[in-house]
């Protein structure tokens, strides 16, 4: 079991961030994407980020809810989170939780509500640009190279004599130019 002690000794890292129960819905989003798309990580909340600062979250209850909603509300897919609290004590000494969000790493590429992809890079999520997407796309299987369009490509770039085998190997008895005509977007 995590103890408020070890929560606090923790740096932020490539699997550790900590969050104020005062962030932002939208903003918790990165963070929970970013891992999800990475090693998988655990977000502490109710710790300021700066000042590590525990203020705890059983004094904002609706504003937990909200938060709990997050990686279903914000993430597209919806991102698999387990929940541990974490007895403590706040800053105004009373007796408190501190909430830790567990992300798994995926095997599916998530987005946040805005369509944006991020990946956990050190300490910071790094939102992707529309190659890196790509290719997280191709690392987790989601997309293959090969069904990726090559624009200027046309039928003089495929090499007929080995359409010519393949066709043969499948029992197809008419022609290779006719095979390709025939089966729409195989060039």
């Amino acid at each position: 079991m995590m103890t408020i002690e070890k929560v606090l000794a923790f740096q932020e890292m490539q699997i550790f961030d900590r969050k104020s129960i005062n962030v932002d819905a939208k903003a918790l989003a990165v963070p929970i994407v970013a891992f999800a798309n990475a090693d998988g990580g655990t977000i502490a909340i109710g710790i300021s980020d700066k000042t590590r600062r525990i203020e705890g979250t059983d004094y904002e209850i609706q504003k937990l809810n909200e938060l709990l909603r997050v990686p279903f509300d914000f993430c597209e897919p919806t991102v698999k989170v387990e929940i541990e609290k974490v007895p403590c004590t706040d800053s105004e000494g009373r007796d408190n939780h501190v909430i830790l969000m567990h992300i798994e790493p995926s095997t599916e590429v998530h987005a946040n509500q805005a369509d944006e992809v991020f990946m956990r890079v050190g300490d910071r999520s790094k939102k992707l640009t529309f190659e890196e997407r790509t290719q997280l796309m191709y690392d987790k299987g989601e997309r293959f190279f090969e069904d990726k369009p090559v624009p200027d490509a046309d039928l003089d770039d495929i090499d007929m004599d080995f359409v010519k085998i393949y066709i043969e190997k499948i029992g197809y008895t008419k022609t290779p130019l006719e095979y390709l005509k025939q089966n729409k977007g195989f060039v």
